[in-house]
């Protein structure tokens, strides 16, 4: 999957990275769903079931209310005036019986004189079963003059079933005394809210319950498109890595074979080159020592000895290059005393060194390190790095040092050439790239490239760090024992 996604391109790349940004948006939306908002929508119903509550109540008081206002009314009639002074007339008691049956909810309306009971729409009565209004009866020609009351029986049973167009809501009051029939109800997971009534029926409570389960109807609806959204946002993200895949699979494979002619192309080119250049050479130094050759043509002939050197020496690292990259390259593992070796290497370089009139500084563990190495592919890393390191200084001093960190060894290397732009370092172990093709003649820019390769298949790597332009280089080769 790694290597797949270093092969994808920055518009594949850009694309997998929105999807999978969606899906984490939506994960988080429902993570936070899931945790908070059900918190939050819960608190919601609290405060809409309360409203619902108070519109209730107000509802409620303003039935009784109206209940009272008819009572007042009926105080009113002139016809109240003059039963009530003569005993008893058959008429109070059917107007009580007509009103009580217009009014409904088994209301009880009674006429009381000031000796008692004058007119009741009903018989049966038990006082304590109902809620009782009250108001004074006045003579219609003096009306300060209180002759009697009518009377309101309200039923309590009326009170015990509080009707909702909910069916997932119930409304109950609950009586200040104790009373028949009034029986708090067995309520499971629900949001209850409460409130004491004033008027007529002060200090009742009067209760609203909501489930659960409902009341966070809306919000797992959410929660269904959500995860309906994500799982959508998976099987999409799947299958454009599925179609990338058999697309990258595809170019893979064409590459893989372009790769391949390129690489029989290089070794093939790279021998049929080296047989020539081996003769240019072995001719080129047999005229240079013969007495016929006069001191001009030595010199020229020595040009064409360097060139023929430098382009050798880059077909070498073609071929090399070539069978690094189709693992044909085979490691010879043996005991080899690193500490020897590096001090073979800086004896080798010691008068180029010298040449250019550089100061040597070592700093080298003086004792015998010995690992199990490629020692001719630990040697070329080696005299590659010391080589670079001549080549891009003009003056100062190099300083090399061989260190231990556990079981890793670090050999390193610090000139104070002309050092490496920070925009360059990256492109550094690219084929063919040359930090600086203005400045340094005769480089492939192959080097660094293949050393950093061959350093791999030894079980090492190399670092280069540099400031910027002329602040030097510090190349390390760290490696450890195959």
């Amino acid at each position: 999957m790694k290597r797949l996604w270093k092969r994808l391109s920055d518009t594949y790349k850009i694309l997998i990275s929105m999807l999978l940004f969606i899906m984490l948006i939506q994960l988080g939306t429902l993570i936070y769903i899931w945790k908070y908002e059900s918190k939050v929508l819960l608190d919601k119903e609290r405060k809409n079931l309360a409203y619902q509550l108070n519109v209730s109540s107000k509802s409620l008081i303003s039935h009784m209310n109206s209940l009272e206002k008819e009572l007042d009314f009926l105080a009113i009639l002139a016809v109240m005036d003059d039963i009530l002074v003569n005993d008893i007339d058959k008429r109070i008691t059917v107007l009580l019986e007509k009103k009580a049956k217009d009014l409904g909810e088994g209301i009880v309306l009674q006429a009381i004189g000031k000796n008692g009971s004058v007119a009741s729409s009903t018989k049966e009565l038990g006082k304590k079963k109902f809620l009782e209004f009250k108001v004074p009866v006045y003579s219609s020609f003096n009306r300060d003059k209180k002759i009697g009351s009518l009377v309101l029986l309200y039923p309590f049973k009326n009170f015990i079933f509080l009707k909702m167009d909910n069916p997932h809501q119930r409304l109950w009051l609950t009586p200040p005394f104790k009373q028949d029939g009034f029986i708090e109800p067995i309520l499971k997971d629900t949001i209850i809210v409460s409130t004491i009534l004033t008027e007529k029926l002060k200090g009742w409570r009067l209760s609203l319950s909501y489930e659960k389960e409902y009341a966070l109807e809306s919000i797992e609806e959410i929660e269904q498109i959500l995860l309906f959204a994500f799982a959508l946002s998976v099987l999409l993200l799947l299958f454009v890595v599925w179609v990338l895949s058999k697309k990258q699979i595809e170019i893979l494979e064409h590459t893989q074979e372009v790769l391949a002619l390129k690489r029989t192309f290089l070794s093939t080119m790279s021998h049929e080159l080296r047989t020539p250049l081996g003769s240019i050479l072995n001719l080129t130094q047999h005229l240079m020592v013969s007495p016929k050759i006069g001191d001009d043509e030595v010199d020229m002939l020595g040009r064409i000895e360097n060139s023929s050197e430098h382009l050798l020496e880059m077909i070498n690292n073609l071929l090399q290059l070539s069978k690094l990259e189709s693992n044909s390259m085979r490691v010879t593992k043996e005991l080899t005393d690193v500490y020897l070796v590096v001090e073979e290497m800086i004896e080798m370089v010691e008068p180029l060194i010298y040449e250019k009139e550089l100061v040597l500084k070592k700093s080298i563990i003086p004792k015998s390190i010995v690992i199990i190495t490629d020692l001719h592919l630990f040697k070329q890393v080696v005299i590659n790095l010391l080589s670079n390191a001549i080549k891009f200084t003009q003056k100062g001093a190099i300083k090399i040092s061989l260190t231990q960190n556990g079981d890793a060894f670090i050999f390193e290397v610090t000139d104070t050439g002309v050092g490496i732009a920070k925009d360059k370092q990256a492109s550094l172990f690219c084929e063919f790239y040359q930090a600086h093709s203005t400045e340094i003649k005769h480089s492939s820019g192959l080097g660094l490239a293949l050393s950093q390769k061959v350093a791999k298949l030894i079980n090492g790597e190399i670092e280069i760090k540099s400031e910027g332009i002329g602040f030097g280089v510090r190349a390390s080769f760290t490696f450890k024992s195959l």
